[in-house]
């Protein structure tokens, strides 16, 4: 007696995987995501001649070569064309090779002189890319990987934007013994040490907008603690956007709308991580996939 196959569980809304990006959906994203990383690298290394605070591969190598020997127009033209041909899909390790090389050390020397991470963000993201294309699981196809590689690569795109938003409110709670929401009125303190920091450093003027915030969170300390405690809460649950394609695109949503509040309240301007966010998660190429798909 021939028995019928048992029917197909649904896959539980909490096992995540790999999102069902179209072509022209992947296309457009290495294609912004390109420009994006390039916008982000400060290619006017001179100004950085110390590694005053060391960070990362700092602690290990001297990079203010880089202060004296900036990477010229040759350099750049290099990495615009190792783009150019991560963008078209073919050799993408290869293409991302440049950009990543030069994210890595100049971001290191830039933050190891003063604290800027605005654009850490962004070259997580090409790293993780970037191992996904050197070494992809299946059978490998380094020239012109499949469609699951391309998918797979995004895909990790997104899983260090969950990563790095979640790591960030850990550390928040770890760093201020789970106390950081009552400590928040002490951010004033930290903001004047650190911008004025930088400031005799560099002899740069102090951003405008710092008496504003600082002087706000003074005076409205619970209204304080009720904004960095939402954004807080945003940070720890940003790995819902792993779950499916919508819950990265309301998550994407939610996690600009932080942003922009930070940016009117404090002028504080996160844009690269907004764009990061709209290129990945709310993904405007790909809505109709979005809410026709369960993944």
């Amino acid at each position: 007696m021939s028995t019928s196959p048992s029917p197909a569980l649904p896959t539980p809304w909490w096992h995540a995987g790999v999102f069902d990006y179209s072509k022209i959906e992947l296309f457009v994203m290495r294609l912004l995501f390109s420009a994006l990383i390039f916008e982000t690298i400060k290619w006017e290394t001179a100004p950085y001649k110390t590694q005053r605070n060391p960070t990362g591969l700092a602690h290990f190598f001297d990079f203010t070569w880089l202060a004296e020997h900036p990477p010229g127009l040759f350099w750049q033209a290099v990495t615009i064309a190792g783009l150019a041909i991560y963008v078209l899909g073919l050799l993408p390790a290869i293409g991302l090779a440049p950009i990543c090389t030069f994210a890595v050390m100049i971001g290191t020397l830039v933050c190891s002189k003063a604290m800027h991470h605005s654009w850490q963000l962004v070259t997580l993201i090409a790293l993780a890319q970037f191992l996904v294309y050197a070494w992809p699981r299946g059978k490998p196809n380094f020239f012109k990987p499949t469609l699951e590689v391309h998918r797979l690569a995004i895909y990790a795109s997104t899983v260090v934007f969950a990563a790095s938003y979640v790591v960030c409110g850990i550390v928040k709670l770890v760093n201020s013994d789970f106390q950081w929401i009552h400590k928040v009125p002490f951010l004033s303190v930290q903001l004047l040490k650190s911008n004025w920091s930088s400031y005799y450093d560099t002899l740069e003027p102090v951003a405008p907008w710092l008496t504003q915030a600082t002087q706000l969170i003074v005076d409205y300390p619970n209204l304080a603690r009720l904004f960095f405690g939402a954004g807080l809460l945003i940070e720890l649950g940003a790995f819902v956007i792993l779950i499916s394609r919508k819950w990265a695109f309301f998550g994407g949503l939610t996690i600009i709308a932080l942003h922009l509040s930070i940016s009117v309240v404090m002028q504080l301007n996160f844009w690269y991580h907004i764009v990061a966010a709209l290129i990945f998660l709310v993904n405007v190429p790909g809505l109709k996939r979005t809410f026709a798909r369960s993944r």
